[in-house]
């Protein structure tokens, strides 16, 4: 009975290891490049001051995940990643009661693309892919008092501190684009 228990446990013992002898960590997707190189974005869209921002979140984001090694030259690479941010769409969301024309509540939607190619141009493996980014700004709550020709000033200032979080989000729909499969 033994004998039977111990030979029974050694197969199933066997059976399991070979099934996960095959298994792997990660994609397992091959891709044509494994080095990147970013050049700054460009910015069409009224954003002042974000392509910095945008282009260190961006390369951060390739750093931290690690599949691909972001290089800084385009002789280094493998590929380059070019983005262009082309507008940036403002929208009133709720406006203050006492004047309808001064917006508490907007919600910014920032489009850009992105092309990924060859440092020789010869392959192309997207071109002008769409991303688009939306969020939500408050100019202020509610209780600024002081006259009305200071929320322009909010307006801008609630913008400028956005920019870290637009750029997070626009860093990670980036690398998606990039490392995903498609």
């Amino acid at each position: 009975m033994s004998r039977l228990l111990v030979r029974s446990l050694c197969l199933l013992a066997a059976l399991l290891s070979g099934a996960c002898s095959h298994y792997r960590l990660g994609t397992g997707v091959e891709r044509d490049y494994e080095t990147i190189f970013i050049p700054p974005i460009e910015a069409n869209a009224q954003l002042p001051q974000a392509t910095a921002v945008f282009t260190t979140q961006i390369r951060e984001a390739f750093v931290r995940d690690g599949r691909l090694r972001v290089v800084n030259t385009p002789d280094e690479a493998d590929a380059i990643l070019t983005v262009k941010l082309e507008e940036l769409d403002r929208s009133n969301l709720t406006a203050l009661p006492t004047d309808s024309g001064l917006a508490r509540k907007m919600g910014l939607t920032l489009t850009a693309s992105a092309t990924l190619r060859e440092p020789s141009g010869e392959k192309t493996w997207f071109a002008d892919r769409p991303i688009s980014i939306e969020r939500q700004l408050f100019t202020d709550d509610g209780s600024a008092a002081g006259p009305s020709f200071l929320q322009p000033t909010q307006q801008t200032q609630a913008e400028y501190q956005l920019v870290p979080q637009i750029g997070e989000a626009l860093a990670i729909s980036v690398k998606n684009a990039v490392l995903d499969t498609w």
